[in-house]
């Protein structure tokens, strides 16, 4: 069972009793002041509305949730119609609704809900100054509604992945901002629209769910192409690119250096006596050992793993001499290694660059493998790089162990 880290939990804690809060707070507001049953109507109205976009929420790429809900746009649009306490209750109770019929756990519900709420009231703090009954002052309300509910929501959601996977919390936000900026920016814009429809009949705000409901949908199709073509081209073992990628990408790299007039090498790396593993720890052992070497590689260069225990790296913009560099590296950091089993393991690496080496991705490939295969035969635990036969007789690249 995975351990959920201690500071996590206190901000799981401290979010929901926060949002909690909020919640009673609307809860109280509306009490003290019933609202009229044209609020409630709209209210109802834009929770059947935002209940309909959690069911189909759009996926996006490299973004620590399940997808962005097109519910934004009516959470913005509820803060400005119905006011910031029947939004906080739409708003939270929308997700909370669905995350339930997917069965979802009961923290991630209560996270999730409490994320929301807090959105939304600080959306309601951010518009609160602006008379929405003019024009630039419903611009106004709805950008800052926007971007305080956007701030809001990001900087939790970030902070509680960075937390679970112990990544900076910079470099979360970062990934996050730069998926969601513009979808969010959008959806801001299309809530000032359902505000703009709703003022002149609510009945013209209908006509907004046709566009937003067909643009998820569509974006969840195409989301699924992208990925079942994501799944073709990745090794399911190490996530990395696979055969039919790495000969795919060699190609445009060798074009791309050929236009810039610029180096690139090819480095094809092998993993020492890797049969060992295997025979020792059993398979399942040797498959964690590829998926650490996997991830040691991902560092320096774009990696893929061509089958058993031979992997390859482009490394872009870089000649003989620096690529050998990085080479040495990754055999030293693979060497140092610690595996689940204790011990290492050490590997041999052949390089081959363009265009001093070879002038085509098979030129490449068959120099960088002959590279490897020296290595392999002279030691091992090596970085060799292609030498033409007159000169094969001069001394290879130390072993790493020996390196300084």
């Amino acid at each position: 069972m995975k351990t959920v880290p201690l500071r996590l939990m206190l901000v799981v804690a401290v979010v929901c009793a926060c949002g909690a809060a909020v919640v009673i707070a609307a809860l109280v507001t509306l009490a003290q002041a019933l609202p009229s049953l044209a609020i409630l109507g709209g209210a109802a109205a834009l929770l059947g509305a935002s209940l309909l976009a959690d069911r189909f929420p759009v996926p996006l790429d490299h973004l620590d949730a399940n997808g962005v809900s097109l519910g934004f746009v009516f959470s913005v649009a509820a803060v400005l119609l119905v006011g910031w306490a029947p939004a906080v209750l739409i708003v939270a109770l929308s997700p909370a609704v669905m995350q339930a019929l997917e069965r979802r756990p009961p923290e991630r519900i209560a996270f999730n809900a409490a994320v929301h709420a807090l959105a939304a009231g600080a959306g309601g703090l951010a518009a609160s100054p602006f008379d929405s009954s003019a024009a630039l002052a419903l611009v106004a309300a709805t950008v800052a509604c926007t971007l305080a509910q956007y701030f809001v929501n990001v900087s939790l959601v970030s902070l509680a992945a960075g937390l679970s996977s112990r990544r900076h919390l910079a470099d979360v936000v970062r990934r996050n901002v730069a998926s969601t900026a513009l979808p969010f920016a959008l959806m801001g814009s299309a809530g000032l629209v359902l505000v703009v429809l709703w003022q002149r009949s609510p009945i013209f705000s209908v006509a907004l769910l046709g566009p937003l409901l067909a643009i998820a949908l569509y974006q969840r199709s195409h989301q699924g192409e992208l990925q079942a073509l994501r799944l073709a081209l990745t090794d399911p073992l190490t996530g990395l690119g696979n055969h039919r990628h790495f000969h795919e990408r060699l190609r445009r790299e060798v074009e791309k250096a050929e236009r810039r007039d610029a180096p690139l090498t090819l480095c094809l790396l092998d993993i020492d006596d890797f049969k060992h593993v295997n025979d020792r720890w059993g398979h399942p052992v040797g498959d964690r050992v590829l998926a650490q070497i996997a991830t040691l590689l991902r560092r320096d260069g774009e990696a893929f793993r061509l089958g058993g225990d031979e992997f390859a790296l482009l490394l872009s913009g870089h000649d003989s001499s620096a690529a050998r560099k990085v080479a040495q590296a990754i055999l030293a950091r693979i060497e140092t290694h610690q595996l689940d089993r204790g011990g290492s393991v050490t590997a041999s690496a052949g390089l081959a660059t363009f265009p001093e080496d070879g002038s085509t991705a098979g030129d490449l490939i068959r120099l960088a493998d002959s590279a490897l295969y020296w290595a392999k035969d002279n030691g091992k635990n090596r970085v060799r790089a292609y030498r033409p036969a007159d000169e094969e007789l001069e001394s290879a690249i130390d072993p790493v162990a020996v390196l300084a």
